[in-house]
């Protein structure tokens, strides 16, 4: 039995390194390149364009106070090698009249300062949920932040700081935040992050270059999940 479990996992090593030719940055389930709800310094290849859904258990959740499960939806498109546009629609889920709340929209923008060299981090500056229709206290996932990103062989290290610059009625970032990356495998990331709030940890596993499935805990006590589709234009 565990020879023949050996044998399975050689040849699914082997499958996935013809299925999987080329590795591909990490979805965070917020829509930008991250890790579970921090942005790293990372961004996709030039013409990326990809759709992603994801769902957070109510626990730890500020939108609603914590009362409702929360999902969101997001299109990301890297237009240029220096920059990330993302738009986020954010819903609770179970709301009980459907024409009453609608959802939250949240548009994001990521630049590029300074690509990665021998001795130097990558870095990029962001911005979310900059315009809002109505009053700051509509507001729940603003956030401004500088990040650094610097690989070391299969590890991928990023530390970061969001000061609050825009007045919000919640921020997705405050403070400091970091995280690490592994990858065992081109198909496969892990990490772990601080986000400011909570510490989180998660897997995600990519399939024939285009999806994306990750799994992931916020605080080891909640549940959180997504999936996205890449298209390289």
């Amino acid at each position: 039995m565990r020879k023949c479990r050996k044998f399975v996992v050689v040849i699914c090593i082997l499958v996935s390194g013809i299925i999987f030719p080329d590795t591909c940055k990490s979805q965070s389930l917020l829509g930008i390149t991250g890790l579970v709800n921090t942005p790293t310094a990372r961004m996709q290849k030039d013409g990326t364009l990809s759709f992603g859904i994801s769902y957070f258990e109510r626990k730890h959740q500020v939108y609603f106070g914590g009362t409702k499960d929360v999902g969101h939806a997001y299109i990301n498109l890297t237009l240029l090698p220096f920059l990330e546009l993302v738009f986020r629609a954010n819903r609770p889920l179970y709301y009980e009249t459907f024409s009453k709340y609608t959802f939250d929209r949240t548009p994001i923008v990521r630049v590029r300062l300074l690509n990665e060299r021998k001795y130097l981090p990558s870095v990029v500056v962001g911005v979310h949920d900059f315009a809002s229709t109505s009053a700051w206290s509509t507001v729940f996932f603003n956030a401004t932040y500088v990040v650094l990103s610097k690989k070391l062989s299969d590890f991928d290290f990023h530390f970061g700081y969001a000061p609050r610059i825009m007045k919000a009625q919640d921020y997705q970032l405050d403070g400091l935040f970091g995280g690490l990356a592994y990858s065992p495998h081109k198909a496969i990331n892990l990490f772990a992050e601080y986000d400011t709030k909570t510490i989180n940890s998660g897997v995600e596993f990519q399939f024939l270059k285009h999806f994306g499935i990750s799994l992931a805990t916020i605080n080891f006590d909640s549940f959180a999940a997504g999936m996205n589709y890449k298209v390289f234009l």
